[in-house]
């Protein structure tokens, strides 16, 4: 149990000063695949997954879409994370998206907080052509977050009072362009509205966070992409990453990210219409993270 509490300590640390690790401050890594690849696919979102990565790559889905994905983050099962889109495509209003995702710290059996953020998104596409696209896409996110309970008498929260909790709305807008569908540019910018949990000195604003990248591809078989994420009051962040398929539907994933310094690997595999993720990524101190994802089309 102690080992437990220096780990969530280090955890806490580590999540304050780089403002990943929770709902509220927006997740970099959506998906094994986007984890895989250092989250330097934002100009490349697998078209199921475009709700969490970039919404504009919603209007090319062509029909329905089921993704969930799974993670403890740095493989403490008391800090798991998950994920639940829908994704679909109408003749006469165009493709939209719902999402859920959730994120919670549990110590001793006792629930700390738990962090929840529900999106509604669409992509709009404003030109498709033979040579080019463009398009564009946004969302809408409510955010609760619940405090848990105090420690109590007994010191593991089992009979503390209830901390109550606070809700808030975040706006998220995105595009996404190509060029001979070999070149690709797309950004985001989440919480434009400058959103805040809770009310005059007790406020805190949530972070507003910024991504912009390129992907490449020289051939049919591999793809190539670098980004660039800037979280105010926080460094910029370069990412990048490899999409290759060494086999029909059998693809490998790789990147790399600075500040802090991390590598990430993984793969995806196709059955028919089921697609499935895996991706790790290591830590300068803490252990690796591990992600699986599965994507159901129709």
């Amino acid at each position: 149990m102690k080992q437990k509490f220096i780990s969530f300590y280090i955890f806490m640390i580590i999540s304050l000063g780089n403002a990943y690790s929770q709902v509220t401050t927006e997740q970099i890594y959506y998906g094994a695949s986007s984890l895989s690849m250092s989250a330097s696919d934002v100009a490349l979102p697998k078209d199921s997954w475009s709700l969490f990565v970039n919404a504009a790559g919603i209007a090319r889905q062509q029909g329905l879409s089921l993704v969930a994905s799974s993670q403890s983050h740095f493989n403490q099962d008391y800090l798991s994370h998950s994920l639940l889109g829908f994704q679909f495509k109408t003749s006469k209003y165009g493709a939209y998206g719902i999402s859920v995702e959730n994120f919670s710290v549990d110590y001793s059996g006792s629930s700390l907080s738990a962090e929840t953020a529900i999106g509604f998104h669409q992509g709009i596409m404003l030109r498709s052509d033979r040579s080019s696209s463009f398009s564009i896409g946004y969302g809408i996110k409510y955010y609760n977050i619940d405090y848990g309970s105090s420690a109590g008498p007994s010191g593991d929260g089992s009979d503390g009072i209830k901390l109550g909790s606070l809700s808030t709305f975040g706006l998220d807008i995105s595009f996404l362009g190509s060029l001979a569908d070999r070149i690709r540019v797309g950004a985001k910018a989440l919480n434009i509205n400058s959103p805040t949990l809770g009310d005059a000195n007790n406020s805190t604003r949530l972070p507003q966070r910024s991504q912009i990248g390129i992907a490449y591809s020289p051939y049919d078989l591999v793809w190539t992409t670098v980004s660039l994420n800037k979280s105010v009051g926080h460094p910029t962040h370069f990412s990048s990453g490899l999409s290759y398929e060494i086999q029909k539907n059998i693809f490998l994933k790789t990147g790399m990210q600075t500040s802090p310094n991390r590598f990430s690997s993984g793969f995806e595999v196709y059955f028919k219409k089921i697609k499935i993720d895996y991706g790790f990524i290591t830590h300068p101190v803490l252990p690796l993270s591990h992600q699986i994802s599965i994507e159901v089309n129709r």
